[in-house]
């Protein structure tokens, strides 16, 4: 009687410390879903990349005032990403400018070709 106790005891201490995480879901989604961050949010961190770019003198400093020109979805190589782009007329490389993230956000690129 006294190992049958033990024995139940042991099985209900092994449940309970077994903690979080065993055999259900934490509220993460294992299905499909979109993180894609909305075309306001894209263009919110295209241009705090820009800044960022300038800081690190990729863009010169007329891009600070450059003008949003339009935000898409597109394909390349199978993954779909943002695609910003913003004009300036006073750009010294180029007058247009592509922000490449992904739909999650995360800056990808920028270059003055689109591709």
């Amino acid at each position: 009687m006294k190992y049958f106790i033990i024995l139940v005891s042991i099985m209900f201490s092994s449940v309970s410390l077994a903690g979080p995480g065993h055999g259900h879901s934490h509220g993460h989604s294992h299905g499909k879903k979109s993180n894609s961050i909305t075309e306001d949010k894209a263009k919110s961190v295209a241009t705090s990349e820009i800044k960022r770019l300038i800081g690190l003198k990729k863009l010169d400093s007329s891009w600070e005032n450059a003008t949003f020109d339009k935000a898409e979805k597109k394909k390349f190589k199978g993954k779909s990403e943002w695609v910003l782009t913003f004009d300036n007329e006073n750009g010294v490389k180029g007058k247009k400018l592509f922000v490449f993230l992904s739909l999650a956000g995360d800056f990808v690129a920028a270059n003055f070709t689109g591709k």
